[in-house]
């Protein structure tokens, strides 16, 4: 984990106030794996005082890429952030994907779900049979099917819940077809709690492995404020920040 002085080389604006932004953090980057999540203070004062979490994107030293959408005041003040600015940010923190060497994988990724598989992506997919499965409500909200196109993926579904791209409806409901075609031996998924408690009932954990990456609010990031906790299936707590955010995706005790 290391506290470093990040500095912008590019901000991007896409739509539906989706921000990307590419950081030179050398020591973070250098450190930091797919899965991995940063804390990152928003503002050069200490208004507000809490740092934020943002999943890594990409990471090719000295650079991490962060791909968010601005939905309060702390999203907002880092997405005006522009070229030459700078900021503080604390990582890698968090657990990471397995490698999976030598298995068939499907990534499953729902809307910005798609940062820690695109990070395990871009290390893996020259090495690995990887398969993707995106989708989001619409084809304005797939802001990186560009970078996506170029991966060497075994195949690519897309879903649009509008149908204005891909297929129309759920990702969920391309899911089993997938599985018969392809028979994937492990699974990776990211996104809303809604689409993650499905796929845990769809998917068979003795046929594949199956683990999630999730989302919660965070005080510290590294399991001192227990703000982040999760129920797991023996009906006790981890921690997302330093347990997770990678769980087996049966383990959690998702709500019905």
């Amino acid at each position: 984990m290391q506290d470093e002085r990040g500095h912008i080389l590019q901000a991007r604006s896409l739509d539906g106030d989706c921000r990307l932004l590419k950081i030179a953090a050398p020591r973070i980057a250098e450190q930091a794996k797919p899965g991995n999540f940063v804390m990152v203070r928003v503002s050069p004062s200490l208004d507000p005082i809490l740092r934020r979490p943002f999943g890594i994107l990409q990471s090719e030293p000295p650079h991490i890429w962060l791909y968010f959408q601005v939905r309060g005041r702390g999203t907002r003040l880092l997405g005006s952030l522009r070229p030459g600015d700078s900021l503080d940010i604390l990582g890698p923190l968090g657990n990471t994907f397995p490698e999976l060497a030598g298995k068939k994988t499907l990534l499953i990724a729902g809307g910005r779900g798609i940062v820690p598989l695109f990070h395990y992506a871009k290390a893996y997919a020259a090495q690995r049979q990887l398969f993707l499965l995106y989708g989001a409500r619409s084809a304005a909200e797939l802001h990186l099917l560009e970078e996506i196109k170029a991966m060497p993926f075994e195949k690519t579904v897309i879903f649009s819940e509008d149908g204005s791209i891909g297929k129309k409806g759920l990702l969920t409901a391309g899911l089993e077809k997938l599985i018969t075609e392809q028979r994937p031996q492990a699974t990776l998924s990211c996104g809303p709690e809604a689409m993650l408690s499905r796929l845990a009932s769809m998917l068979d954990p003795g046929k594949t492995e199956n683990y999630a990456s999730l989302e919660a609010l965070m005080g510290c990031g590294f399991g001192v404020c227990h703000s982040c906790v999760v129920l797991v299936a023996d009906g006790s707590y981890r921690k997302v920040c330093d347990e997770g955010p990678v769980f087996p995706l049966q383990e959690i005790q998702w709500p019905n």
